[in-house]
């Protein structure tokens, strides 16, 4: 490490300095943010009531905290066909979004980290307006440990592939 590197680390310059407290104001910003609304597809910003759900219950028969009048119920498991489908839900999932559908429902999406041997890519899950699981499919197959993605705002899904020569 040379002196100047070393200066740089213990005296920062105030680019540094501002660049580190705008970052920092930033997460602060986004933690209450998050909780408050969310933008749709159309542009639009929902606003949420996440804030004011009330205090967490006991954990429920499926070990989750919720608060009051929340349920949950278990929709897939590893290794085992989904519903009345034939499609066999992944190993490791991991990272997922939540899609909406013009017919008032919608789909969950989820990575699967593990190995294409193993069922990696990313599967999803659709359910009707009335929440019921519809169907089960593979979206994306031939990929290893697809750990991180996101939704676009163009509806889609990207997946990205945790490893040296990793695509997304």
């Amino acid at each position: 490490m040379t002196q100047r590197h070393s200066k740089r680390i213990i005296d920062p310059t105030r680019r540094d300095f501002l660049r580190k407290s705008f970052a920092g104001m930033g997460w602060v910003m986004t933690g209450t943010t998050l909780s408050r609304c969310a933008t749709e597809g159309d542009g639009s910003v929902t606003m949420s009531n996440l804030a004011n759900l009330g205090p967490l219950q006991d954990p429920d028969e499926n070990g989750l905290r919720l608060p009051m009048g929340f349920t949950s119920r278990v929709i897939a498991r590893s290794g085992q066909a989904v519903g009345s489908t034939d499609y066999v839900w992944h190993n490791a999932p991991d990272g997922g979004a939540v899609f909406t559908t013009d017919d008032g429902g919608w789909i969950y999406v989820s990575n699967s980290e593990t190995f294409p041997q193993l069922g990696g890519g990313a599967g999803a899950l659709r359910f009707s307006a009335a929440g019921e699981n519809v169907d089960a499919y593979r979206i994306l197959a031939d990929t290893t440990l697809n750990c991180a993605g996101g939704s676009t705002p163009w509806g889609t899904w990207l997946s990205c592939e945790e490893n040296p020569v990793g695509q997304v």
